[in-house]
């Protein structure tokens, strides 16, 4: 199921908007984290956090298996 009625992204396009996204995604955690004064660890909770909110929304689209499988082959390597 697509998130919106466009078509799917090419493969270049996808490459394009991850990296975009993630590097802007990073930034924020990292600068709001340091300018509240936290630490590594709070780092971790609040990426763990990201995760978790983006596993349950696929999971609300319908997406389960599919995430499932890519958070657990991406945690073994």
């Amino acid at each position: 199921m697509q998130m919106s009625e466009k078509p799917q992204l090419t493969a270049e396009a996808a490459t394009e908007l991850h990296n975009r996204v993630a590097k802007r995604v990073v930034a924020e955690i990292i600068e709001e984290t340091r300018a509240a004064g936290g630490s590594y660890s709070d780092l971790l909770v609040i990426s763990e956090s990201v995760l978790v909110g983006v596993v349950v929304e696929c999971f609300r689209l319908g997406h389960d298996s599919k995430v499932i499988d890519l958070v657990f082959t991406a945690a073994k390597t």
